[in-house]
């Protein structure tokens, strides 16, 4: 009899396959407790196939059929939900990035059942990972504008929402968006994610059980027939009208009318009518309370005041949406930039819509904060190592007026250090006509509650700094590791290079890793950038403020692209436009190293999308391998006299660098050489060869190195034995893969007996700022970072040790076979 339900259990499979399992599991040792012949004997035949019954509910290659089954099986039901869609009782709106401090301006639109994005900047996915937005549900994406500005973010979302599973994506808007991404192929490669383009300009209107959008082009003055010209002639405004959803069901009503208790209330309460038993029909209408009012919703982007003629000619169409007496407008989305929204025309437009609707300023300047909570909850936890090293960032310091710091810091003494001259007493929000919008507010559509700002993303540097003191460790390494600096002294200091890590995370950003950036400052007035992931002039306005952060865009002499890898140069085209911004003047191009591949794309750019060709040189990569290139007769003081290049082992047309500046160092030359991503690589030893500063991807722990090898990177012991080989004086690793979201593993780091070990290396962080005096001492920093991020490390302990397990187990596998 148990036998037999043994059978129906593991559907249907007889008895000589489950021997034949049985016999498999013993031998690869999974039936440990019964792998000894002695205990086969004392067991009962169905005892042990009860047991492998329980070992196959386990994940293994055999039951690898079913789980695709049953996933297949789940989708099938997903679908078929979808398939009979309801309108929606709650549906909301979340500002996703609000235009500020080099945040993308995005909105996040869901309901239990739909998710929309409406444009998508760069930094977009990071913020939705921040904030735990889910985008496995993310099946329609409407954009404004296809210049860099609104789907500079599409890149790495568009990859991250493949990830979550999702099978299908429309993505609306202007002309020109299958041709953006057909140029992306190279570095956005799509597997199972089918990506369909809708031209709004050729009347795609869109509507679902949710809503319906109606889309609305405006062109530039006088370019309606140059839509085939480059495509900052057209933007989209998207006119949103939500399904009205049905009145609430009279119980008392439905008595009167005969309807019985059952599935026909739930037809009648979703505005279907129903057939009673006694062929009388009843409506919804009648036993219903009157439906919602029908609202609507606008996303409205004007670039340029030549846009403002187009959207006069088309008023009507915003402000007559509907013939119905109770139609109301509760909210309009504005993607406009300051000088717009405080132009007279502009202003007259917005008044003729009701008193009541709510009017949303993303990309305004009162909106000063990005977002990025984690971000500065690290930099102040890490600021009380060394405030030098790890400053607070600037976005804070330039402008508290507009912060959504918690009220209750608002007169602390950490709040004062900061900004000591700062009138503290003064810093309330402005009110105005343009109230500031921060990351994570809400705007609820249904039910209309409105503005909520409960969510929105806010600053709290003392629950950050509490944090650390209730450690166990941390707060006696801390007064050990300040008295150990008191007793530095310097002879000299030197002020360049100044090395700035704007990112240094590996393939996709995380909350506190963004990804590869790395900042030189040259001397006073050049800069030069090593990579450029997306978000990189983001980092950059964050890390200095506003003010600053133009300065330095203005004086970015040279970037280079160590390779065609998404996350090292999705960044370029919009530091490209803030440079031509800042500058106004096509003749100071940035030099621009980079593979030559990645011409088709910058020019395709160009072409269709905006003009950037007059603001950078391009020099490939290749072109310098044989011959470094010499900078000293330069027009523009860049602070390099030499820069070469070596191939490494990467993917195709992977290249390291390094770089010789004219600055000296205690009477030597300053080089600094970087890796890009690598395995060890010789070339790169000999191109490197005693550098004074090494900055070598470190991607895995030590005991991933098989893992390292299949993806062509380096571990951390790798690139330490990287920069031993070279002779380099200082080591810094970066690059982490996204496990190492704090602090990678390392093992016997800030133990007594291995401090030489790690004596010239630095592990480098987001927002870390180093000079060469500050590398000579940044290994007394390792207790306390140890202790600092003592959970974290804990983490990585038990995932290692898990990761031994594994491994034994398989070895004992292949002991058993062989």
């Amino acid at each position: 009899m148990l036998l037999s339900n043994l059978k129906r259990s593991v559907c249907n499979i007889n008895t000589n396959c489950l021997n034949k399992q049985l016999n498999k599991l013993q031998l690869y040792g999974k039936l440990e407790k019964h792998n000894c012949s002695s205990k086969m004997t004392e067991l009962r035949q169905d005892e042990i196939k009860l047991k492998l019954l329980e070992t196959l509910s386990k994940p293994n290659n055999f039951q690898m059929k079913q789980k695709v089954k049953l996933r297949h099986e789940k989708q099938q039901q997903a679908a078929k939900k979808k398939s009979a869609p309801y309108i929606p009782g709650t549906v909301n709106l979340q500002i996703l990035g609000a235009g500020a401090g080099g945040a993308p301006s995005a909105i996040y639109l869901f309901t239990d059942q739909s998710r929309y994005l409406f444009n998508c900047g760069e930094g977009t996915q990071r913020l939705a990972h921040e904030h735990k937005t889910k985008l496995s549900r993310l099946e329609q994406i409407f954009v404004t504008r296809n210049t860099w500005s609104m789907i500079g973010g599409f890149p790495g979302l568009v990859l991250t929402v493949q990830d979550t599973g999702v099978k299908e994506l429309s993505l609306h808007g202007p002309p020109n968006l299958d041709k953006i991404l057909h140029s992306m192929k190279r570095f956005v490669v799509l597997k199972t994610l089918q990506v369909k383009t809708l031209d709004c300009t050729e009347n795609h209107d869109f509507e679902d059980s949710v809503m319906s959008v109606k889309c609305v082009p405006l062109y530039r003055s006088n370019s309606e027939v140059m839509i085939n010209t480059p495509n900052d002639n057209v933007v989209i405004a998207y006119i949103c009208k939500l399904k009205p959803r049905p009145g609430a069901l009279n119980l008392e009503k439905c008595v009167e009318y005969g309807v019985p208790p059952g599935p026909l209330l739930g037809l009648l309460k979703n505005g279907q009518d129903v057939v009673l038993d006694n062929g009388q029909t009843v409506k919804s209408s009648d036993v219903s309370e009157p439906n919602e009012s029908t609202a609507y919703f606008i996303f409205l982007d004007i670039p340029t005041i030549e846009f403002l003629p187009s959207l006069q000619k088309q008023e009507k169409l915003f402000h007559e949406l509907s013939d119905e007496i109770d139609s109301e407008i509760p909210l309009v989305v504005h993607f406009s930039p300051d000088n717009i929204l405080e132009n007279n025309s502009f202003q007259t437009f917005i008044n003729k819509f009701p008193t009541n609707t709510q009017h949303i300023y993303l990309n305004s300047s009162k909106n000063s904060f990005s977002g990025y909570v984690a971000a500065h909850r690290i930099q102040y936890q890490l600021n009380q190592l060394n405030p030098k090293i790890f400053p607070i960032l600037g976005e804070v310091t330039c402008d508290y007026n507009n912060l959504n710091i918690s009220n209750k810091l608002r007169k602390t003494k950490l709040i004062e250090s900061v900004e000591p001259n700062m009138n503290i007493d003064n810093c309330e929000e402005d009110v105005s006509r343009f109230p500031v919008i921060n990351s994570l507010s809400n705007f609820h559509l249904r039910p209309q509650k409105g503005l909520d700002h409960a969510m929105s993303a806010k600053l709290n540097p003392n629950e950050y700094i509490t944090e650390t003191q209730k450690l166990e460790e941390f707060p006696l390494l801390l007064k050990k590791l300040k008295e150990e600096y008191s007793n530095i002294t310097l002879a000299e200091e030197y002020s360049y290079p100044k090395v700035v890590f704007l990112g240094t995370g590996s393939c996709i950003p995380n909350k506190t890793r963004n990804v590869s950036a790395i900042l030189i400052q040259t001397s006073q007035n050049s800069y030069a950038l090593l990579d450029c992931g997306e978000g990189t002039l983001g980092q950059i306005k964050r890390f200095y403020g506003k003010t600053k952060a133009e300065e330095v865009i203005r004086n970015l002499n040279v970037i280079y692209v160590s390779h065609l890898h998404a996350d090292h140069h999705i960044g370029l085209i919009g530091l490209l436009n803030e440079r031509q911004r800042l500058l106004n003047d096509n003749s100071q191009k940035v030099l621009l190293l980079a593979p030559k591949q990645i011409e088709p794309w910058l020019n395709f750019y160009n072409e269709s999308i905006e003009s950037i060709t007059n603001t950078y040189e391009l020099i490939g990569n290749g072109e310098i391998l044989s011959d470094p290139l010499h900078l000293l007769d330069a027009k523009t003081d860049t602070g390099i006299s030499t820069i070469a290049t070596c191939l490494v082992r990467h993917c195709p047309h992977s290249f390291g660098v390094s770089l010789t500046l004219t600055a000296q160092y205690e009477n030597k030359p300053i080089k600094i050489t970087y890796s890009g991503d690598s395995m060890p690589c010789q070339d790169l030893v000999e191109l490197g060869r005693n550098s004074t500063i090494l900055i070598h991807e470190a991607t895995m722990e030590d005991d991933l190195i098989e893992e390292a090898k299949i993806k062509m990177h380096s571990t951390i012991s790798q690139a330490i034995d990287q920069g031993r080989a070279m002779d380099a004086e200082h080591i810094i690793l970066t690059h982490f893969s996204q496990r190492y979201a704090k602090l990678p593993r390392m093992q016997n780091v800030g133990e007594e007996t291995e401090t030489e070990t790690m004596r010239n290396v630095a592990i480098a962080f987001d927002n870390m700022q180093v000079t060469l005096d500050d590398l000579k001492h940044f290994h007394l920093m390792y207790p306390a970072l140890k202790a600092l991020f003592v959970e974290h490390a804990e983490e990585l302990e038990q995932k290692a040790v898990k990761r031994e397990l594994k491994l034994e187990r398989k070895r004992k596998l292949l002991n058993a076979e062989l």
